[in-house]
């Protein structure tokens, strides 16, 4: 059995470094997004949200990163990777999830109207879509509430944009 205590302070690190990234994006004027894959205990890929400033319609964070895991080992897929980020992933991203094989999602804040976990579809973790790719396990709510303040933070003054959560 896995020692529980350093499996926590792996995900703690982990998001943390999420976090490096979201501040990071949130300088550039985007959504204050950050994700890393991990394969082995080592960052193999990275992504900051580049939306939406950037000039890609697939500019989320979790994608970003998963195509950096990709091009850093050449493999086809991330088979026994865990991708870390501090938003939910949306649909998009989850489909890209499941494509791509990974074995954990870890995230921080929830995004429950277009989350590929707690909305109405989802796609993330859905059995029957099992055609796609098994569904990874998925952990969430980790560090929530600084994920949670980073989004606050960087909206703050602004009027909500419907339909976002």
């Amino acid at each position: 059995m896995p020692d529980l205590d350093a499996v926590a302070d792996d995900h703690g690190r982990f998001m943390r470094r999420c976090l490096d990234l979201a501040r990071v994006a949130r300088e550039l004027g985007n959504t204050p997004v950050g994700s890393v894959v991990v394969l082995d205990g080592t960052i193999i890929g990275e992504g900051i949200e580049a939306l939406p400033n950037g000039t890609s319609i697939i500019g989320h964070a979790e994608a970003l990163a998963c195509q950096a895991a990709l091009d850093a080992t050449g493999r086809r897929d991330l088979a026994g990777a865990t991708l870390y980020t501090t938003a939910e992933p949306c649909f998009l991203c989850g489909y890209a999830i499941r494509q791509l094989r990974i074995g954990l999602v870890v995230y921080g804040k929830e995004t429950p109207i277009i989350g590929a976990v707690t909305s109405i579809h989802p796609i993330l973790t859905d059995p029957h879509l099992d055609a796609w790719r098994p569904a990874p396990a998925v952990i969430g709510g980790v560090m929530r509430e600084e994920c949670e303040r980073l989004k606050a933070q960087a909206f703050e003054g602004q009027p909500p944009f419907k339909g976002t959560s």
